[in-house]
């Protein structure tokens, strides 16, 4: 691999990268209206480890790799706890 092709790859990953933060902007959003729900309907805690659980079930079925599952759990258990950090947030 040349260098010019190695520039090439990175450019394409921050690429890749601006579009997976704009798509965790859009998520933080949606559970940003989802901590709006739980607060009117006086729900006290944000975090749901059933949700989690189904989550990390829903995602890990669907994982065709190459990051192993343990992998995929381990980054989305870091986009859950900052989305309930979130929420969190707001009740503030």
């Amino acid at each position: 691999m040349s260098h010019r092709e190695l520039n090439e790859l990175r450019a394409q990953v921050d690429e890749i990268n601006v579009k997976l933060l704009e798509l965790l902007n859009e998520r933080a959003r949606i559970v940003e209206k989802i901590g709006e729900y739980k607060r009117s309907a006086g729900m006290l805690d944000v975090y749901d480890p059933k949700r989690e659980r189904e989550s990390f079930e829903y995602l890990t079925r669907r994982n065709q790799g190459p990051f192993d599952d343990e992998m995929i759990k381990n980054i989305f258990k870091q986009i859950f706890d900052e989305s309930s950090e979130l929420q969190k947030r707001q009740r503030i």
